[in-house]
């Protein structure tokens, strides 16, 4: 694997922590600007999913996997599909299963990618790969500490947050 893949898989890896850091302490029924905080983890699971590998070519199975309409995924009144509902809450139970469907797919697509291909624009897309992983790597850290925020706001708890160090203790763990 290349030395610059390696890089950004690691700095993934991180970021995914702190992901499930979050989707296991979040406020999930608290509401921020007429959304609830489950819908903006769901939101952000759902950019990952979407948009981290290939966008022209995304087909979205979290409905019928996880039961989770992609609808939901929409957090703002001015975009199409947008459900003013804060009442429905997804459930941890359906967010980590996604959250783990998400992260297995990235590993994957992580495994295979060469440093060669970074710059170069997927089959119909109008950004290379390395501007899609770090578009995603920048809106997935917003929308955790979005939620953090949210969470601490409503139960005076954050979450952990991992950085570089964590990255030296998730790779003793693996060794």
């Amino acid at each position: 694997m290349d030395e610059i893949i390696k890089q950004i898989k690691s700095q993934v890896e991180i970021n995914f922590q702190n992901i499930k850091d979050q989707i296991q302490v979040a406020e999930l029924e608290a509401v921020f600007d007429g959304v609830n905080g489950s819908r903006y983890i769901f939101h952000n699971l759902h950019s990952m999913d979407r948009f981290f590998i290939n966008p022209a070519d995304y087909v979205y199975e979290g409905e019928k996997l996880f039961g989770i309409p992609e609808n939901l995924s929409v957090i703002s009144t001015a975009r199409e599909g947008f459900v003013e509902d804060t009442s429905f809450v997804i459930p941890r139970e359906k967010l980590m299963p996604y959250f783990d469907f998400v992260t297995n797919k990235i590993e994957r697509y992580l495994e295979n990618l060469t440093a060669d291909e970074l710059i170069q624009k997927p089959q119909g897309c109008e950004y290379t790969r390395l501007e899609l992983i770090l578009g995603q790597i920048r809106h997935e850290m917003w929308h955790v500490g979005l939620s953090s925020a949210i969470t601490f706001e409503n139960k005076n708890v954050w979450n952990t947050f991992t950085g570089l160090s964590g990255l030296r203790k998730m790779i003793k763990m693996k060794e």
